[in-house]
């Protein structure tokens, strides 16, 4: 068995990183591509984390490997199925998880098998360095325009642009979580990286307009430098297609009594009187006139001051989505030493 580093591991001829962490670890952040193959369950984990601090290490380590062997066969099985013949195995920290199944699969001279130094640690040290490394190569521009004028939709139809919402899964506003699963700050880090580093090679980078925060993640600093630097397209549309395009988004996930928690949570921002009109329209089921409301009393006054510091290079009318594009495409194409 050999100890490698994440920078030697992503060297290695189409690695497969196998993550034996515990699903509910699994999920809060990982290796991208990583496969994860736990020797514990989640509720594994905890019982012989609590053996472990209540009674030893020495009886945490037996009953874990009570645990672990009893599945160590259905383990060897998945793992010759992988098509690479270069694994690599890491746990939290490289500890004893990880150490254990490395040692027994390299004894069984399964394919050639490497231990993550330092294990998911490793990695997120690296992935901390490379964000504040990061510096765009290339120009990059910022999609951005009054709530509900597409700016998600188009960002997500652009070839060389990135969707911080998407990333995060959250949607940037107070109603953004709606429909989505948020990721963790770790998860979010792991997955804008990986996509950063895919376009390297891009002719351009376009983002959505975003601040330091979507929802309760932080953007990091790389992104947020270049967002406030780069040139702005505004997108623009009426006020009937902007509902439109709100409805379309949100409609399907309305739960009543989460949307009419938050609006009683606006209240001191949009007055009684403006809530009660969203309440009531809410109730009604009248979402259209719940929109138009939010949007001319809420959303509008308060964002429409947020674009005075912009360099706006270029407004576009969204009627369609996929002529929008081409026009956002049109436009960064023509313009004066974009590359």
């Amino acid at each position: 068995m050999k100890e490698i580093t994440y920078a030697e591991a992503r060297a290695l001829a189409s690695p497969v990183f196998i993550d034996v962490r515990a699903p509910v670890e699994f999920a809060q952040d990982h290796i991208p591509g990583a496969i994860n193959i736990p020797l514990f369950d989640d509720l594994e984990r905890a019982e012989v984390g609590t053996i472990y601090r209540r009674i030893g290490s020495d009886e945490a380590i037996l009953r874990g490997s009570e645990i672990a062997g009893g599945k160590l066969g259905e383990i060897v099985a998945r793992i010759r199925r992988l098509p690479s013949d270069n694994l690599v195995i890491n746990c939290f920290r490289g500890g004893m998880r990880s150490s254990t199944l490395a040692a027994i699969l390299d004894s069984l001279a399964i394919k050639n098998i490497y231990k993550l130094e330092g294990g998911y640690k490793e990695y997120r040290r690296h992935v901390g360095a490379a964000l504040a490394a990061h510096r765009f190569s290339q120009p990059v521009y910022v999609v951005q325009g009054l709530t509900g004028t597409g700016k998600t939709a188009v960002v997500r139809a652009l070839e060389h642009a990135i969707d911080l919402e998407e990333l995060a899964g959250h949607r940037s506003s107070v109603f953004g979580a709606m429909g989505m699963v948020p990721h963790s700050q770790k998860r979010f880090e792991s997955l804008l990286l990986a996509k950063l580093e895919s376009m390297r090679d891009a002719p351009y980078v376009v983002f959505e307009g975003e601040a330091r925060k979507i929802g309760d993640l932080f953007v990091p600093d790389c992104v947020v430098r270049a967002i406030a630097a780069a040139p702005t397209i505004m997108l623009v549309a009426d006020i009937e297609r902007r509902i439109d395009i709100i409805l379309e988004e949100y409609e399907a996930h309305i739960e009543p009594a989460a949307v009419s928690a938050i609006v009683r949570s606006l209240e001191g921002r949009i007055g009684k009187k403006t809530a009660a009109e969203l309440l009531d329209a809410l109730d009604g089921g009248r979402y259209r006139e719940f929109v138009r409301v939010l949007l001319e009393r809420y959303y509008d006054a308060r964002y429409a001051h947020s674009f005075a510091g912009c360099d706006i290079i270029a407004e576009v009318e969204n009627a369609d989505t996929a002529a929008a594009c081409r026009a956002i495409e049109r436009i960064i194409a023509e313009r004066p030493g974009r590359m």
